[in-house]
């Protein structure tokens, strides 16, 4: 039976319809409980009966459990309602890196402000057992004015992921993830590890920057093909002006070969800060981030008007930032002065971006 506008899932009711992916259809509800929207996400029903793909929604539901992160759209809940297993998943008020990706290219600050947040996801997915293997613009979602802060990142689509303690779901000779963003040791059907991720993430990049991939082909084949063997123009000679320092980050973390990419994710943000030091760009206008428009129920927040920062509380929050998130801090600290409305959202805004809690602390108290 297909699912409709104000059907109820236990305590959930359906308002709405967001999407669909490979393996199901996600909706927006809204809590009967606590009158709270969120996300729903449901396994096809023609698909409900195949047991490898019922054994996958089952592994994302405990694999997405297992992740508590800002820049991880969250996991609510998961339950079986009427012979199905859905998920409840933060509703993320704002649109795809697909969509916005389809004006063109990014302003350099606004990209690389996006690729760290992804990046810091994938250091914390990472540091907890758990690979992607799914990383492209269409499963990495940029939150709007109606959300309260603009331009947060929110990873999602854990479906293929795979964690350290799960076995093996995906059938011998059988690759996953999307052609276009697929690291070549997916492509081979070799065992993967963070490095694979890193590599979807330098195609993203790569074309956030450019405004076009770096592999292009008219089939599959020429484009696995390509992916094992062809080497991409530097980004750099793609887009005049844009530092060759940063065009040798994206171009490492390209490599055909895993072991010349960054080791880790928290390897890739610091290259990427390095390459930043001696010219980091100014901020872009936080309006680029996410064209989302405001709803009835948000737009008052959304519109309020924004606190005016003095220059030099600004410097001083970007040195007490910088030791700890390196020369990307400037941009964090402009991006964040743009959304935040008090010293307090501001500075809690800025304590979220230090992965140590007890650096957290000490920088909240310092700022104050």
């Amino acid at each position: 039976m297909a699912i409709q506008v104000g059907d109820i899932f236990g305590d959930y009711q359906v308002t709405g319809f967001l999407g669909r992916g490979g393996m199901g259809k996600v909706f927006r509800v809204r809590s009967l409980l606590t009158d709270r929207e969120e996300a729903m996400k449901v396994v096809l029903p023609d698909l409900a009966e195949n047991q490898e793909l019922a054994d996958r929604f089952l592994r994302e539901i405990k694999v997405h459990a297992s992740l508590e992160h800002p820049n991880i759209a969250g996991l609510r809940a998961a339950m079986r309602v009427q012979g199905r297993v859905v998920m409840i998943i933060e509703l993320v008020h704002g649109v795809s890196l697909d969509e916005i990706l389809r004006q063109g290219a990014l302003e350099l600050p606004t990209a690389i402000y996006y690729i760290d947040q992804v990046l810091a996801a994938l250091d914390y997915a990472h540091a907890h057992g758990v690979v992607h293997r799914d990383i492209k613009p269409a499963n990495i979602l940029v939150t709007g004015p109606a959300s309260g802060q603009a331009g947060v990142v929110k990873l999602t689509d854990f479906g293929i992921a795979r964690s350290s303690g799960s076995g093996n779901l995906t059938g011998a000779g059988v690759a996953l993830g999307s052609l276009w963003y697929m690291s070549p040791e997916q492509i081979r059907s070799e065992p993967v590890d963070a490095r694979s991720d890193i590599y979807s993430v330098g195609i993203t990049f790569y074309e956030m920057v450019t405004g076009r991939r770096p592999i292009e082909a008219d089939s599959e084949f020429a484009l696995m093909n390509a992916q094992l063997l062809q080497a991409p123009v530097a980004p750099a000679d793609v887009m005049p002006g844009l530092p060759r320092p940063l065009s040798n980050v994206i171009m490492q973390a390209l490599a055909k070969d895993p072991r010349q990419r960054f080791a880790s994710a928290q390897e890739f943000r610091a290259g990427l800060r390095q390459s930043l030091s001696r010219n980091a760009p100014e901020p872009a206008p936080a309006a680029r981030a996410a064209p989302a428009a405001p709803t009835a129920s948000t737009a008052p927040a959304a519109t309020a008007a924004l606190k005016t920062w003095e220059p030099a509380l600004l410097e001083k929050l970007t040195q007490l930032l910088a030791p700890h998130i390196g020369p990307i801090a400037k941009i964090v600290v402009n991006r964040a002065a743009k959304a935040a409305r008090s010293d307090s959202e501001l500075y809690q805004a800025l304590a979220a971006e230090i992965p140590s809690e007890a650096d957290r602390k000490r920088f909240l108290t310092m700022c104050h």
